[in-house]
């Protein structure tokens, strides 16, 4: 199994979580995460002062897939959130050892 984690601007993540449902993944894990990449920092005015702000807010989006999966998956997430726009986000692909439901105690596969 593999952990697929993509890191995205807020406005891409509909498209992505119905692109994912279409492909089959109904199950993901979504947060709200801020951090910054190789732009170090922007400016924003909020209420008439000009200022710089350091972080950038974003989406993770987590969801554990079959390793015959996991490149499928992260080629939707491409597709359906795809920008040549600075800081569109991250895609990266773990390892996943042990899967447990909690609600039955499946494991694996049957987890999913």
């Amino acid at each position: 199994m593999k952990l697929v984690t993509a890191i995205l601007r807020p406005h891409r993540v509909d498209d992505v979580r119905a692109a994912l449902g279409t492909y089959g993944i109904h199950g993901m894990t979504l947060s709200q995460v801020t951090g910054f990449g190789t732009e170090l920092w922007r400016t924003e005015t909020y209420r008439g002062r000009t200022f710089h702000d350091e972080s950038v807010s974003a989406v993770r989006i987590e969801c554990v897939v079959a390793d015959s999966d996991a490149e499928d998956v992260v080629s939707v997430i491409l597709r359906s959130a795809g920008s040549t726009a600075s800081g569109a986000g991250k895609i990266w692909v773990l390892p996943v050892e042990t899967l447990a439901r909690v609600r039955t105690g499946e494991r694996g596969l049957d987890a999913l």
